[in-house]
């Protein structure tokens, strides 16, 4: 029959004292394994006492809670930048912009990788931003920044660290780069210079407001000449045939009479992509028109303007025409609806609801259910 268990035996203290030097020590067992830690303190009956009247008890409660297991779990735990940046990355994995991501993330590696993710202070970050700063817009030095708090999140999830330093980091207004539309004596001018593939790009873009990315992911295929529609179903991004910019994006727009010879050259001159490279492939990125572009901007003596802006160009000239409404326009060029080119864009029309026919009655319109014969045109200024 076995013995009784005492009651000395059941009370017996999770943690023990002991001398080592003139230093005491506290010995007790956390996740079943045992551990020593010193308190610093010498050994005397004064220390003796606090140590058993205040230290031990709070050690008891930390090893009971199990609070004293989980801080050591912490301090075990890997605290490798690296390690946690392709955990968040790993998160992101089914963005389509995951190689551009990626691409980010190493430049906020290169910054922090020397440093264990635990020691990394807000200071620090306010210094990465305020170095960042001096050569990127506000607007890309918050990708970074949300970058890297994504990164100490995924710490934060693991326990390895227990609050976020680049949380709440404040920086300048972003005010973004104005809006310089060509004219249209500007428009013909570039394409007057231009010549070959080049010239035919150009045009897309002028007179359909396509994204760069977009035009250099068509297909021949893409192109209705019976129609006289474009299929924009496609991006080129970093060397990838990938979906646009957003769903809205995919969307059938017109070939105006103006651009019809353009893209009939075009046709003649690829076969699969529309805008073939030299191995009559699709070309990498719209980056690589920065050089044919660059080299037009210097022979035209125009003020430079980035490629973009032959998008902005063609969205305010169709906005000053008058011979579409907003919503149709926002259609052509893949915007979700009206509000965001109004938002972006009404600037460049101001004074031209003074242009509206003087003749207009707006109480002699036909009621909203029936359409109405003849669209009421802007008159031309």
């Amino acid at each position: 029959m076995n013995a009784p268990v005492s009651r000395d035996t059941e009370r017996k203290p999770m943690v023990s004292i002991f001398k080592r030097g003139n230093k005491l020590y506290l010995q007790f067992i956390v996740a079943g394994k045992k551990r020593q830690k010193s308190t610093g303190l010498e050994d005397t009956p004064a220390n003796r006492r606090m140590v058993r009247t205040k230290i031990i008890p709070k050690l008891q409660a930390k090893i009971a809670s199990g609070e004293l297991e989980a801080e050591m779990a912490a301090k075990a735990m890997t605290k490798d930048f690296v390690h946690y940046a392709k955990s968040y990355l790993l998160t992101k994995e089914n963005l389509k912009t995951y190689t551009e991501l990626s691409n980010q993330v190493d430049k906020v590696v290169a910054a922090f990788k020397d440093r264990p993710i635990d020691k990394i202070t807000r200071a620090d970050v306010k210094e990465w931003v305020a170095i960042m700063l001096r050569t990127k817009t506000p607007k890309t030095v918050r990708k970074y920044i949300n970058i890297l708090g994504g990164i100490m999140v995924a710490a934060i999830d693991a326990g390895a660290i227990k609050d976020n330093p680049a949380k709440e980091i404040r920086l300048p207004t972003h005010y973004a780069r104005e809006k310089k539309p060509f004219s249209a004596d500007e428009v013909a001018h570039l394409l007057d210079i231009a010549d070959g593939w080049f010239r035919n790009l150009l045009a897309l873009l002028f007179y359909t407001g396509m994204r760069p990315g977009e035009a250099l992911a068509l297909y021949r295929g893409d192109v209705n000449l019976f129609a006289k529609t474009i299929s924009v179903s496609k991006n080129m991004k970093r060397g990838i045939v990938t979906t646009p910019k957003t769903r809205y994006s995919i969307r059938v727009v017109p070939i105006f009479e103006a651009l019809e010879p353009y893209i009939m050259d075009q046709m003649e001159r690829s076969n699969g992509p529309l805008f073939p490279n030299q191995r009559g492939e699709h070309f990498w990125d719209a980056k690589k028109m920065h050089p044919f572009w660059h080299n037009l901007m210097k022979r035209s003596g125009l003020p430079y303007r980035d490629m973009y802006n032959t998008r902005h160009t063609f969205i305010t000239a169709m906005l000053k025409s008058g011979y579409v409404s907003v919503l149709e326009l926002a259609q052509i060029v893949g915007h979700k609806n009206s509000t965001e080119i109004m938002q972006n864009y009404a600037r460049f029309i101001e004074g031209e609801h003074l242009k509206i026919s003087k003749k207009l009655d707006p109480f002699a319109c036909k009621s909203a259910d029936s359409k109405a014969e003849k669209p009421t045109r802007w008159a031309k200024g």
